[in-house]
């Protein structure tokens, strides 16, 4: 049969272009051959499957008109032919609709993927920062494997093994080596100890024995500098009580010294190490003064030690030159003291050990202010 006729027609016309916004329109003809459409068109090849499946009458598809637009002839039973233009936002609507969909499925997708291999790559890194700053603040590392990540990630976890083990090394070599040396020393000290001790007392042999002892110091000295890192394990303690050892240590040398702190104070160091570095900042300071504050506080990523006293302090310029190893100042701060000029050299390297510094500063107290920052 034909297309209707009549109002039919007319209402049938009119419908299509309000609603479906197809545009039809009818010629006498016939309708070009059958050919494939000339470009690949995604609707165009949906609209000529649906097509082939539904309609059995002859058609043409043209999608090379321009404009994005679809041309749809169809051969009438009566002979006529009906031309349907189909334009560019009908045949984008409901496609771009479903293609937005699928690009929005296809982005998703392609989101997890970049997120999981993204931490794929990000947590050997992670784990190698880890280790990298429980190493900076002395803590034990112990032997970890990649078995993903990049070959310059593992290349470089290699390489962080590699130089845990030399400075592991070099520290142990260090250690020994100065500890054999003072070792040795004591052995002719302890002859000439006997020595002065069979001749009879004069001038001159006291002088001796003050230089033995001088000798003795300083040997004692080298085997604390040669402790200052040692084989300890960091563990977790309470510094608070660290803290009260010391200032007894010093009252029982009847010392005047003032302890204080503030907040927790269970940190994670090596508790023989942070000892004997504020004993040495401590028994620096009642050399040099005679009122000594011991004070810490815990902030939010490290604790902060101050060591003060009320002696006569060092000039800002000569700040950096105490840490030296056996540096002492020529004024007010000598070798009269009984120091061999190790005290500051010792609690910075204890300090370092954990990952911190010690600092110096002016006093409220009037003297010399000595900062030790452990970070947790």
């Amino acid at each position: 049969s034909g297309f209707p006729e009549g109002e039919h027609r007319n209402w049938i016309l009119r419908r299509s272009a309000q609603d479906l916004l197809l545009f039809v329109s009818f010629r006498q003809g016939i309708v070009r051959p059958f050919k494939e459409p000339e470009y690949f068109d995604i609707v165009a090849r949906e609209v000529q499957g649906a097509m082939e499946a539904d309609l059995k009458r002859p058609f043409y598809l043209d999608n090379n008109i321009g404009g994005g637009q679809l041309l749809i002839e169809i051969q009438l039973s009566d002979g006529d032919v009906m031309d349907v233009l189909v334009p560019h936002v009908r045949l984008t609507f409901g496609s771009s609709f479903a293609y937005g969909v699928a690009q929005l499925g296809i982005a998703l997708v392609l989101f997890g993927l970049a997120i999981w291999f993204m931490r794929r790559e990000l947590v050997p890194i992670e784990h190698l920062g880890v280790a990298a700053d429980a190493l900076g603040k002395g803590r034990d590392v112990p032997d970890f494997a990649f078995s993903g990540g990049t070959r310059e990630v593992r290349n470089a976890a290699t390489a962080f093994h590699t130089m845990r083990i030399r400075l592991r090394r070099s520290i142990q070599q260090r250690t020994e080596m100065l500890a054999g040396v003072s070792h040795d020393l004591r052995t002719p000290l302890t002859r000439m100890k006997l020595s002065l001790a069979l001749l009879p007392e004069s001038a001159e042999t006291k002088e001796l024995e003050n230089d033995v002892s001088d000798m003795e110091r300083m040997i004692e000295g080298y085997l604390a500098f040669a402790r200052g890192e040692g084989d300890e394990e960091p563990a977790l303690v309470d510094l608070s009580e660290i803290l009260e050892d010391v200032a007894a240590g010093a009252r029982r040398d009847s010392a005047s010294i003032d302890l204080a702190w503030q907040g927790d104070m269970n940190v994670e160091l090596r508790p023989l190490a942070i000892k004997r570095c504020l004993t040495n900042l401590v028994s620096n300071a009642l050399r040099h003064g005679s009122n000594v504050r011991l004070e810490a506080v815990r902030g939010r990523t490290s604790v902060e030690i101050t060591v003060d006293d009320d002696g006569p302090g060092i000039p800002p310029d000569r700040y950096e030159d105490v840490f030296r190893p056996f540096f002492r100042l020529d004024e007010s701060r000598n070798a009269d003291t009984g120091g061999v000029g190790l005290g500051l050299t010792i609690a910075r390297d204890v300090a370092r050990s954990h990952g911190g510094d010690v600092v110096l500063g002016p006093s409220p107290l009037g003297g010399l202010r000595v900062i030790v920052r452990i970070p947790l």
